[in-house]
């Protein structure tokens, strides 16, 4: 999907397999075109449907860049520190001192084994 959301950022409008995590990246075909795989019918009318559609093509390419910007690493970064967060130590918050620098969680989980 990382190629899919480099092209949304980049306000190109997305024609894709519907593979699963393409549909996800695609929220299910509402931020891009999705065609079933292995049908190269379908892929070319699809293309050449967009092609001929200016409008839905600049509407896609917003819609798409709006998606893209939700992984975007500022909208993302709370969820990973979330993650470290239950894995640092499950139930008890990270402070803010405990994101400084290198080996951030290092004294945490020292006890770990």
């Amino acid at each position: 999907g990382i190629v899919l959301l480099e092209a949304m950022a980049a306000g190109a409008p997305v024609l894709a397999s519907d593979l699963i995590a393409f549909a996800q990246v695609l929220d299910g075909g509402r931020t891009g075109v999705l065609v079933p795989v292995g049908d190269p019918a379908r892929l070319a009318a699809a293309a050449i449907d967009l092609l001929g559609s200016p409008e839905r093509r600049r509407r896609l390419s917003e819609l798409g860049r709006a998606r893209a910007a939700a992984y975007d690493w500022p909208a993302i970064t709370q969820q990973v520190v979330a993650v470290y967060e239950t894995v640092a130590s499950p139930g008890e918050k990270v402070t803010e001192d405990d994101r400084q620098g290198p080996g951030v969680f290092a004294g945490r989980l020292r006890g770990w084994r």
